[in-house]
C-alpha cells in the first residue's frame, strides 16, 4: 500500500509541474497584476476609512447635541424644582433618563469607530510602505530580466564575433604564409644572381672584394714583418 500511495503522490506532483512552470515563466506578469490588485484593495480601504470618519463625525455631532439637550433639561428641571413644579420637573427628568442611556451607547459607538479608524489607518500605512517596497522589487525584477536578455544577446554576438575573429586569423595566417613564401623565393633568386656574378668576376680575374684565406695570411705576415723591422 505504501508504494501505491507514493505512486499516487508522484502522479499528483507531476500534474502540478506544468502549472508550476507556467507560473514561473510568467512570474513578473503575475507580480504586476498582484500589485494592481493590492492598489485597488488599498483604494477601497481608503474609501471605507473616509466613510467611517464621516460616520464618526456625524455621531460626534449627535452626541454633542444630545449633551447640550440633557444639560438644558437638567437646568430646566432644577428651575422647576425651585418653583415647586414637581410634575414638570418629573417630566423633564424622564426625558433626561431616556437620553442619558442613548448618549452612553452613542459614546461607546464613537469610541469603537475611533478604534476602527486607528486600526485601518495603521493598516493603510503599513500597506503603503509594503507597496512601495514591492514596486521597488518589481523594478529590480524587470531590470534583472532585461539584463538576462541583454546577456543572452551578448553571448550570441560574442559567439558570432569569435567566429569572425577565427576567420580573420585564418585569413591573415594564409596571407602571411604566402608573403613569406614570396620573400623566400625572392631571396633564393637574389642569391642565385649573386653566385652567378661572383663566378663571372672570378673568371674575369676581377677582385670582388671578398677576402680569401691566402689573402688573410698574407696580410698577417705583412703585419708581423713590419713589427720585426721596428
Amino acid at each position: 500500500m505504501s508504494i501505491w500511495r507514493k505512486l499516487d503522490t508522484l502522479f499528483r506532483a507531476s500534474a502540478q509541474e506544468p502549472v508550476a512552470k507556467l507560473v514561473d515563466a510568467n512570474g513578473i506578469r503575475i507580480f504586476e497584476q498582484e500589485l494592481r490588485d493590492a492598489e485597488q484593495a488599498i483604494a477601497r480601504s481608503k474609501r471605507e476609512l473616509a466613510c467611517l470618519m464621516a460616520e464618526k463625525t456625524r455621531l460626534a455631532r449627535d452626541n454633542e447635541h444630545l449633551k447640550e439637550t440633557i444639560a438644558k433639561r437638567e437646568r430646566q428641571a432644577t428651575e422647576a424644582l425651585e418653583k415647586n413644579e414637581e410634575t414638570l420637573a418629573l417630566e423633564l427628568a424622564n426625558l433626561i433618563a431616556e437620553d442619558e442611556p442613548l448618549l452612553e451607547r452613542q459614546q461607546r459607538q464613537h469610541s469603537k469607530l475611533q478604534q476602527q479608524e486607528n486600526r485601518l489607518r495603521k493598516q493603510l500605512r503599513e500597506s503603503g510602505r509594503a507597496l512601495k517596497h514591492f514596486h521597488s522589487e518589481l523594478r529590480l525584477a524587470r531590470a534583472n530580466r532585461h539584463a538576462e536578455q541583454v546577456s543572452r544577446q551578448l553571448r550570441g554576438h560574442a559567439r558570432g564575433l569569435s567566429s569572425h575573429m577565427e576567420d580573420l586569423n585564418q585569413s591573415v595566417t594564409r596571407i602571411q604564409a604566402k608573403q613569406a613564401e614570396a620573400e623566400d623565393i625572392e631571396a633564393a633568386l637574389t642569391e642565385q644572381d649573386n653566385d652567378n656574378l661572383d663566378a663571372r668576376l672570378k673568371t674575369a680575374g676581377i677582385d670582388n672584394g671578398v677576402s680569401s684565406a691566402e689573402q688573410v695570411l698574407a696580410r698577417l705576415r705583412s703585419r708581423a714583418a713590419a713589427g720585426d723591422n721596428q
